[in-house]
């Protein structure tokens, strides 16, 4: 079995708390502690070239003071350990390339350690006043699009800087400057000039491999945000300016009315002057790039079953680049295994069926790509092919004495459409996998 620890503190919204002592130990002994504990089985089947599975065993434990005066001090902590597993570092006789997957459950720049798998997660001050709160520190952040979590493994993103977060009855906004990250998957912490490029550079433009890791002096990234709600729409507005490389502008509307919703998102990128300094091997982004993506969404909803529809397209102006050590993109095709990140010329399809009995979830989700042409590094940055995908998952949720224990099983299937080199497709594509995750939440 796996269990997982959940840090479960309300970013917005939350109860101010006053004591009538008046002693620091009075609001450390009153504080609040949460956490989950996480067992998480994987398996992967490949067509091409080794089958592997791990068992992942961790938690995280979270305690945050009372406040005083509006001021709260937190602190959480995480570890992961392996409970066994197939030989993830044996490679494929012809890729040479061995376990992915699997061995994103526990440390990715350090493949040979399964136990000291300890990350101070989080660590800050937090002053609050009315919906509203500023924070600095390893700092727990709240939704965006681009930035975030992804707690799809053991370890999620965590990130260090500070962030502003205001809310009142007619709108909120956030500022944000991010300037440490230690990415999900890994336990160390990285300033942002030396966390971009720490997974796969992908290719240049002229087909060459990129070699941009630690080559941009980069301070960090900002982020502005203003949301809005009007009787049936929804208005976010989004702003990432990652100092020295690029700036993403991401606009979001959704309209919901009765069993219906839709919604819409336009993205646009400009390159920072100064990658055209650096030596264009060096380059992260080329100054004649412009990534553009446009998503649209209609679901229905009646109840117990909900149908979704989504289309995205990605233009050839230029590929979508977001670096994959700070997030996952969350368009309205995004899923589990499925980004478009690093992409242009190309359109995403998907479907989607969810149904619920009480407390029993049942999702299935589909997705096909078009337009990715193998080689035509202008517009693909890691080379992939057009595929089809689909995820099934079963998710249950324990009430009464149970209460906190969740269950979740994950089956993805991904198969390319027309290449199957194995190089190509080696831990990318051609797979079906199978996650047991099972969390408990306090």
């Amino acid at each position: 079995m796996i269990f997982i620890f959940q840090h479960a503190v309300a970013q917005s919204d939350y109860p101010l708390r006053t004591s009538k002592d008046s002693t620091f130990a009075s609001y450390v002994n009153k504080g609040e502690v949460s956490g989950h504990i996480r067992n998480f089985f994987m398996a992967t089947e490949n067509r091409y070239g080794n089958d592997y599975h791990a068992n992942a065993f961790g938690g995280v434990l979270s305690y945050e003071t009372k406040s005083y005066k509006g001021f709260q001090l937190g602190v959480s902590g995480i570890f992961t350990y392996k409970m066994f597993s197939s030989d993830l570092n044996k490679p494929y006789d012809q890729t040479n390339k061995s376990s992915r997957w699997e061995q994103e459950l526990f440390d990715v720049n350090h493949k040979d350690n399964f136990k000291d798998l300890d990350r101070l997660e989080e660590l800050y001050i937090k002053y609050h006043w009315k919906n509203s709160y500023v924070t600095y520190g390893k700092i727990p952040v709240e939704y965006t699009p681009l930035l975030n979590k992804s707690d799809g493994r053991m370890k999620p993103f965590a990130f260090q800087g500070g962030w502003l977060h205001h809310k009142n009855e007619k709108f909120q906004a956030d500022v944000a400057w991010i300037h440490k990250v230690s990415p999900r998957s890994m336990t160390e912490w990285f300033p942002m000039d030396e966390v971009i490029g720490l997974t796969d550079n992908g290719y240049l433009p002229n087909g060459e491999k990129a070699e941009y890791e630690e080559t941009t002096h980069s301070q960090g990234l900002a982020i502005v945000h203003l949301g809005k709600e009007f009787k049936n729409l929804k208005f976010n507005f989004w702003n990432f300016h990652l100092d020295k490389f690029i700036n993403t502008s991401w606009l979001q509307l959704e309209y919901s009315k009765q069993h219906w919703q839709a919604g819409m998102i336009y993205s646009y990128q400009i390159p920072n002057a100064y990658q055209e300094n650096l030596p264009y091997e060096n380059r992260y982004v080329q100054p004649n790039e412009n990534g553009q993506v446009a998503s649209f969404m209609l679901k229905y909803n009646n109840g117990s079953s909900q149908f979704k529809a989504a289309y995205t397209k990605a233009f050839e102006s230029g590929r979508y680049l977001f670096p994959k050590e700070l997030g996952r993109d969350q368009f309205f095709t995004s899923m589990t295994r499925s980004r478009i990140e690093g992409l242009g010329g190309v359109e995403v399809f998907a479907i989607g069926y969810q149904y619920n009995w009480q407390h029993l979830f049942l999702n299935v989700d589909a997705t096909t790509t078009h337009g990715a042409a193998i080689d035509d590094y202008e517009l693909n940055k890691y080379n992939i092919d057009d595929y089809y995908q689909i995820n099934t998952r079963l998710h249950y949720e324990f009430t009464n004495f149970l209460k906190g224990l969740h269950i979740e099983l994950l089956y993805v299937w991904k198969q390319n459409k027309n290449e199957h080199n194995t190089q190509l497709v080696a831990q990318r594509s051609d797979y079906s996998q199978i996650n047991l995750i099972t969390n408990f939440n306090f």
